[in-house]
C-alpha cells in the first residue's frame, strides 16, 4: 500500500509541474509600461517607449494633472493624430458621453476612459506583430498639439532610447505662455495682427486675438498659445520689443462689418474700448460702446468642433 501511494504522489508532481512552469513565463513576458502627466505643460512625462512585436503589455496611465486626460493608442500614415484628435473635437456635445473617443475602430487599437486628477487606468493588450510607429495621444479639445507620444513596435526594443521629461525639450522654452485651468490675457502685438491686440488663451486650446480699435475679434488659433520670446529676449543681449508668436494654427474669426447697430442700420457706428473683466475659471468679458450704448461681450470656444461662441 505504502508503495502505491508513493506511486501517486509521484505521478501528481509530473502532472502539475510544467503547468507552474508554463504560468511563471507567461508573467515574464509582460512589459510594464507607466505614462503620467507633466503637471501644467500638457505633455505625457513618456513620450516615446519600445515594444516586441507580440509582446503582452501592461499600459498604466495615471493623471496627475489638474485637468482630464485620455490616452488612445492608434495606427495609420502621417498625419493620423491630428484627424483622430479633430474628429474627437467635432463630436460636439456626444464626445463627453463617448469619452471623446470617435468611431475609427480601424484606427483606434486601445485607448482609456477620460481621467479625472488623481485617477489612473490600466491597458492590458498584445502589442501588434508588425513593426512600425503607432501614436498615443489625448484627444480633449486642444491637446493633441503637445499631448502625444510613439510606440516603438520593434524587435530590437533595448536599442529604443525612450523620451521622457528630462529629454524632452519645447523650441520656445520658458518664454510659452500655456493657460492650463483658467484662461490667460496677454496684451501684446502678435505677428500678423491689430495694433491693440488683446490675446486670451483658453484651456481647451481655442485661443483668440480681440482687436480693441475695432471691438471685435481679429482672428483665432487652435493649439498652443503664445511664444513671448521676441517680446521679452530670449538671450541677456535681446532687446525683445518684436511681436509675439502665435503658436497654433489660425482660422477666421472676425467680421468685415462691425455685426452691432444702434440706431440706422446704415449708419457706420461708433465705437470705444472701456477693458475687460476677467474672473477665476471664467472667459473675459470685453466692455465697449457703440454709438454711447454700452456693451458687454463674451467670447468662449464654439460648443462644437473648432471655432468662438461671441455673446453678448
Amino acid at each position: 500500500m505504502k508503495q502505491l501511494i508513493e506511486y501517486f504522489r509521484t505521478c501528481l508532481v509530473i502532472v502539475l509541474l510544467p503547468a507552474v512552469v508554463f504560468e511563471i513565463d507567461l508573467k515574464a513576458e509582460e512589459l510594464a509600461v507607466r505614462i503620467s502627466t507633466r503637471p501644467g505643460q500638457m505633455r505625457y512625462d513618456l513620450e516615446s517607449f519600445a515594444v516586441s512585436p507580440g509582446a503582452d503589455v501592461i499600459l498604466t496611465f495615471v493623471n496627475n494633472d489638474e485637468m482630464q486626460h485620455n490616452l488612445l493608442i492608434i495606427q495609420g500614415s502621417e498625419g493620423i493624430t491630428m484627424k483622430v484628435a479633430q474628429k474627437a473635437w467635432a463630436m460636439g456635445a456626444g464626445a463627453v458621453e463617448r469619452q471623446f473617443i470617435p468611431e475609427m475602430e480601424d484606427v483606434i487599437l486601445h485607448h482609456t476612459r477620460v481621467l479625472d486628477s488623481g485617477q489612473q487606468q490600466d491597458l492590458r493588450f498584445t502589442a501588434p506583430s508588425e513593426e512600425g510607429q503607432y501614436p498615443y495621444v489625448c484627444t480633449l479639445p486642444g491637446h493633441a498639439f503637445s499631448m502625444k507620444g510613439m510606440m516603438v513596435v520593434t524587435s530590437n526594443p533595448q536599442d529604443i532610447i525612450p523620451a521622457n521629461k528630462e529629454a524632452a525639450s519645447s523650441n520656445h522654452g520658458d518664454f510659452e505662455l500655456r493657460p492650463h485651468h483658467k484662461p490667460l490675457v496677454k496684451r501684446a502685438f502678435v505677428e500678423d495682427g491689430p495694433a491693440r491686440a488683446i490675446n486670451v488663451g483658453m484651456p481647451g486650446g481655442i485661443n483668440f486675438c480681440f482687436d480693441a480699435e475695432s471691438c471685435a475679434v481679429a482672428f483665432g488659433w487652435f493649439g498652443p498659445f503664445l511664444d513671448i520670446g521676441p517680446d521679452w529676449g530670449r538671450n541677456v543681449n535681446e532687446r525683445g520689443g518684436r511681436p509675439v508668436k502665435v503658436l497654433g494654427e489660425r482660422f477666421d474669426a472676425g467680421q468685415s462689418i462691425f455685426p452691432l447697430r444702434i440706431g440706422s442700420k446704415y449708419a457706420t457706428p461708433q465705437v470705444e474700448f472701456k477693458g475687460y473683466r476677467l474672473r477665476g475659471m471664467e472667459a473675459p468679458t470685453f466692455e465697449f460702446t457703440v454709438n454711447g450704448a454700452w456693451v458687454k461681450e463674451t467670447i468662449t470656444p464654439a460648443g462644437k468642433g473648432i471655432g468662438l461662441g461671441i455673446n453678448p
